[in-house]
């Protein structure tokens, strides 16, 4: 149940207290227009930032970018209505091999990048717009229907892509806004109610709320994205709106690996194949690609594996 409201401004906080917190860290909160069908989300990482990038060395180019695609899964994932992950992943075949970014429903965080070679701005712009970008929902229940959304890369920007995507796919008119930089990621994200988008072109009213609500948006600058707490940014930008703001989300980094996923990896290889590996290195190291976790293996313990997998497809 939410906690009564109060008004700090024009801003109605759906917990107790006027509160104009400095905590930019690690967040993710959700905001409304009372009098139009618009909602948004604002997002800001830190930590999680630093600990994903601090697991490879990634430079610059790619820093940026795989920023970019974290805050956009989170984004994405605080719309999400079941139990499951969303996931932004880009799959190329020149230099920038993999992009991918997961966030669940519950704001759990990891990222991870693939590339060769000292790469340029320009040259991961020719990558990206010759590889293949994809929205993907899974849910966390067994029977769960997979989607998968191929978004056509749009211009020189993932925002605009994603738009393009959200505007032209899904017919839910969306903007959405990045800023990165060495120490934190943030974005906002505004988008038409889903339930209200099919409507939107037939009404002069909503299409010019739409209108007027991006608009005011768009005056975003980097440095507030990444420094102001968000009852001042939403102030600042929305001086005339009723807006009402939500709870704060923690966004948190984990991993999913663990020993029984990498026995399960061992698995996937030939007795003869793991056989060969003890004979040269005595032990087997399996390591995380997310964040670099390694999970060593000896003789006995690559006997188990292999016998508990056996004696579990006879049963």
């Amino acid at each position: 149940m939410l906690a009564k409201s109060t008004r700090c401004g024009k801003i109605t906080l759906f917990y107790p207290g006027c509160i104009n917190s400095m905590n930019n860290s690690d967040i993710l909160q959700r905001f409304m227009f009372e009098s139009a069908s618009v909602r948004g989300e604002i997002v800001r990482l830190e930590e999680s930032f630093r600990t994903i990038m601090q697991q490879h060395q990634y430079p610059p180019v790619i820093q940026r970018i795989l920023g970019e695609m974290l805050v956009a899964a989170s984004l994405l994932s605080a719309s999400i209505k079941f139990k499951g992950r969303m996931t932004v992943q880009f799959q190329g075949k020149k230099q920038v091999r993999l992009l991918l970014a997961q966030s669940n429903d519950s704001l759990e965080l990891r990222g991870l990048a693939q590339w060769q070679g000292e790469l340029t701005q320009d040259e991961l712009m020719a990558d990206l717009k010759q590889g293949t970008l994809a929205i993907m929902m899974d849910p966390d229940v067994e029977g769960g229907q997979r989607y998968q959304g191929i978004v056509e890369w749009h211009g020189d920007s993932l925002a605009h892509s994603l738009e393009n995507y959200f505007n032209r796919s899904e017919q839910v008119p969306t903007r959405l806004w990045f800023a990165i930089n060495e120490e934190r990621a943030a974005g906002l994200l505004i988008q038409v109610m889903p339930h209200e988008s099919s409507q939107l072109g037939k009404g002069i009213d909503g299409q010019h709320d739409w209108e007027h609500i991006e608009h005011l948006t768009a005056t975003v600058t980097p440095k507030e994205l990444l420094y102001l707490d968000n009852a001042t940014l939403l102030q600042r930008l929305y001086q005339q709106e009723s807006i009402r703001l939500f709870p704060e989300r923690p966004v948190i980094f984990h991993c999913q690996c663990s020993i029984a996923r990498s026995e399960n990896a061992l698995r996937l290889l030939s007795e003869e194949e793991v056989e060969q590996e003890l004979k040269e290195k005595q032990m087997i190291v399996v390591t995380c690609e997310f964040c670099n976790s390694e999970f060593q293996f000896d003789r006995v313990d690559v006997e188990r594996i292999f016998k508990q997998g056996k004696h579990d497809s006879i049963h």
